[in-house]
């Protein structure tokens, strides 16, 4: 089987980063499933190349852990008119389709929007069958005029991935009609996220001898929570003086809100405590997740937070909000502990109860890495077989 994989985020080599969950999964597929991946960005006169977090501008092909990937940007009007962002990414992803030496039989699109809209009327022009899978961004484009072009996506689409429940459920209400949606979640890579030796990880990254470790990995916007965190980090600090709480991750497409958490680490008088990292490689996360006592991450929107997977794969017990899938990631109580969003009594309850625990750190890597995308592959190949 030949697939076309489609995404506006995708690994390169100046970016690596950058949706390395849809990277895996493609990993994952089965040996007899061909896949090329496009990576289509937004791109508009006037702001300049784009290019990747090195600075470098993204190679027109390159290989990326085996896969043949193509970089591709399509035009769209910066924070004007979204709803036409799906119709330009179609024109240039049917440009690509038609200059391919073999056309796909199936083409895989990740986010309903742009990219999944963008590839059913590709699929529909050129009879190519289509699956869209639903990750995080679907809840907050719903909420404008995205919406009906998303609700034209999920009707028109072959197969419906989501990677949880909640965003199959959301899909339902979009749609306003019955859809089969097959619900798969991520995966973790089991290789790379395993139990660590803590003391062994705090030296490694330079935090021996210090107390006990909050951490939080993810992109610093909004959405993630990091300033919900420094709100309460004060009250935590009464009882755990010695905490340092260390933030791993930068920049995403998403935006920047970094300056505003550094504004809000010196208006509280945090310098000490808070150890701002940075993005660091992907290989490099489970020293961070092994050196944690616990790992937050209360977040406003999720599909699948795959930094809970893979902190809980370490053997790190977890804090995050009843948001998205994050009530099927975490699982159980044992592994963590689930608050309602907004309630800043029950986030700093939550932590300041986690860094008290006995946690039976064994069980948790057992739960965090049930799940490897090779079992993600399979269960999505299964879907792919039944529209080709």
């Amino acid at each position: 089987m030949r697939i076309l994989s489609a995404s506006t985020i995708f690994p390169s080599v100046v970016d690596p980063a950058a949706g390395v969950f849809i990277k895996e999964r493609l990993k994952g597929l089965p040996d007899d499933i061909l896949c090329e991946v496009v990576r289509l960005r937004p791109w508009f006169p006037g702001l300049g190349a784009l290019r990747g977090r090195t600075g470098a501008p993204f190679p027109a092909r390159e290989t990326v852990d085996g896969l043949k990937v193509a970089d591709c940007s399509f035009f769209y009007l910066p924070g004007l008119l979204k709803e036409w962002d799906g119709a330009f990414l179609a024109r240039r992803l049917g440009q690509f389709v038609d200059g391919m030496e073999e056309r796909p039989q199936l083409m895989d699109a990740h986010f309903a929007y742009p990219t999944g809209a963008g590839a059913v009327v590709v699929g529909r022009q050129r009879g190519i069958p289509v699956c869209i899978t639903l990750r995080g961004t679907l809840g907050s484009y719903a909420q404008d005029r995205r919406r009906a072009k998303i609700r034209d996506a999920l009707l028109g689409a072959d197969r419906i991935i989501a990677v949880s429940r909640s965003l199959a459920d959301l899909a339902q209400e979009i749609a306003d009609t019955d859809l089969s949606v097959h619900v798969i979640g991520n995966g973790v890579d089991t290789d790379c996220f395993r139990p660590q030796d803590r003391n062994l990880a705090r030296d490694e990254l330079g935090l021996g001898g210090h107390g006990p470790i909050l951490l939080t990995v993810g992109g610093l916007v909004p959405r993630k929570g990091v300033h919900r965190v420094l709100e309460i980090l004060p009250d935590i600090l009464k009882q755990h003086p010695e905490l340092v709480y260390c933030v791993v991750g930068g920049s995403s497409v998403e935006g920047d809100f970094s300056e505003q958490l550094r504004r809000m680490i010196e208006e509280r008088d945090l310098q000490n405590h808070v150890r701002m990292v940075g993005r660091v490689a992907h290989n490099e996360l489970p020293a961070w997740y092994g050196a944690a006592d616990v790992f937050c991450l209360p977040t406003a929107n999720e599909g699948w937070a795959n930094a809970l997977q893979e902190s809980l794969a370490c053997g790190t017990p977890v804090v995050t909000t009843r948001v998205g899938g994050n009530e099927d990631v975490v699982g159980n109580e044992h592994h963590g502990l689930v608050v309602p969003f907004g309630d800043r009594d029950a986030l700093k309850n939550a932590i300041l109860s986690s860094l008290e625990h006995r946690w039976d750190r064994t069980a948790i890597a057992r739960w965090g890495m049930r799940r490897s995308w090779q079992d993600v592959g399979r269960e999505v190949a299964g879907v792919f077989r039944e529209i080709t």
